[in-house]
């Protein structure tokens, strides 16, 4: 027959929450009063996180509200994940008052329960800004790679996977990490005699792998029609890079699925939960960033453009002279009409196989100035087409920051806002 568990005395129960969190190594005299942590270096990340995605955010709102005037619903999924970023900061940072980044046997028991329930919380929050953030880039995604499904089924396809993948995922660890005990109680206080509670290291473990595989993922996604982009090397490697940035994310969410699996591996809780946390904020703030980057360079160009006309005009010298035109084949300024919708036309036509070119479709809110023949290849300079000419105001754009946006005019291409001035796309005959 087996013994029944008597409940502890109150001057047992008392003793014991009194006492530390977790057993001290051998020599090792636990610390209450002053131990050493992980705050300065918590405390720091949380602040960077917050001032570098908040900005990267702010600026990608404000060009989209009053520069293109056109909001599209990744807009709207990064701003529900920044919001609820900064909500999950608060918990975070009451963490490191209740034993946050402090070894197991420097804190009391009781501290250590309340660090608990302020971990949960964060861990709750934490789902749902993930999936925002990787939302926003995924319809970015659809609407730069697949303006409809006609010859891009197979990308139409991957997106769909990855944004349905995600959202029944994150819903299931948020429910998880909500519903892991009953009464929810038992999370933060594991020695009430009454209810029950699942085991979620599992649950917590696919999650972060799950993390990796669509970060990956979406990293590799754009890959393969960016390579088939008519363009020169240099360009093309430039562009790359520019949707190659989310290998940051990679890098982070993987760093946090190893300590997510340490924190189960070994008994020292308070202080693995915030080196993960480190990476978790770094992965956030990177992925945030990422999915602003498109729209950041029309907000500097607005307001430096003699700075981005200098940055830009050096980034094309330089690519002429490493990639000098043919002698056989001159070099023809042609001048077509601002607003001519023939023009457009014959710019943007549909191709012989029915599908347009990525890098038209980049370009379809720009009506440039002027076109400019190199061989087999037509040069749209956006430069020419947004920002005005010093010394020839007949040439300026009135609308600039205030005419309407097409439903792309966000989507700046990566060959024009990163040092690469023109887009360049095959001439028709």
């Amino acid at each position: 027959m087996a013994t029944p568990i008597t409940a502890p005395t109150p001057e047992q129960l008392q003793a014991l929450l009194s006492g530390p969190a977790g057993t001290p190594p051998a020599g090792v005299v636990p610390n209450f009063q002053n131990p050493p942590n992980l705050n300065a270096f918590l405390i720091l990340t949380l602040t960077l996180v917050l001032t570098f995605g908040s900005l990267a955010v702010l600026m990608r709102m404000y060009t989209k509200l009053f520069i293109i005037r056109s909001v599209a619903y990744e807009d709207y999924a990064v701003m529900l994940g920044w919001l609820i970023q900064i909500a999950e900061t608060v918990p975070s940072a009451i963490t490191t008052k209740h034993g946050a980044g402090c070894h197991m046997w420097n804190i009391q028991l009781k501290t250590f329960f309340n660090m608990l329930y302020w971990t949960n919380l964060s861990s709750v929050l934490y789902c749902p800004i993930v999936f925002f953030v990787k939302l926003s880039i995924l319809l970015q995604y659809l609407r730069i790679f697949v303006p409809n499904r006609k010859g891009n089924m197979s990308i139409f396809v991957a997106i769909q996977i990855c944004i349905w993948g995600c959202f029944i995922m994150y819903l299931v660890a948020t429910i998880f990490a909500i519903a892991q005990c009953t009464p929810r109680k038992k999370i933060w206080n594991p020695l009430m005699n009454t209810g029950h509670c699942i085991d979620t290291s599992a649950a917590y473990l696919s999650t972060a792998i799950f993390n990796v595989i669509t970060d990956f993922a979406i990293l590799i996604l754009p890959m393969p029609i960016l390579w088939k982009l008519q363009m020169p090397r240099k360009k093309k490697i430039l562009t790359t890079a520019v949707f190659a940035t989310g290998f940051l994310a990679c890098v982070t969410s993987v760093w946090r699925t190893y300590y997510a699996w340490q924190i189960f591996q070994s008994r020292d809780i308070s202080y693995n939960v915030v080196k993960m946390g480190l990476w978790t904020y770094a992965e956030i703030a990177i992925g945030t960033i990422v999915s602003c980057m498109p729209v950041l360079p029309k907000f500097f160009r607005h307001f430096s453009p003699k700075l981005y006309a200098t940055f830009a005009s050096k980034s094309k010298r330089g690519s002429s002279s490493s990639n000098p035109p043919p002698k056989s084949r001159s070099s023809v300024v042609v001048e077509t009409p601002r607003n001519s919708a023939e023009s457009s036309k014959r710019l943007f036509a549909k191709g012989n196989g029915g599908e347009r070119d990525v890098s038209q479709i980049w370009n379809q809110a720009y009506h440039p100035s002027t076109v400019e023949v190199k061989g087999e290849y037509v040069t749209l300079d956006e430069y020419d087409a947004v920002l005005p000419r010093m010394g020839t105001a007949s040439e300026s754009d009135p609308k600039m920051g205030k005419g309407n946006a097409t439903k792309r005019d966000d989507l700046e291409s990566a060959q024009h806002d990163f040092a690469i001035r023109g887009t360049i796309f095959p001439q028709r005959r």
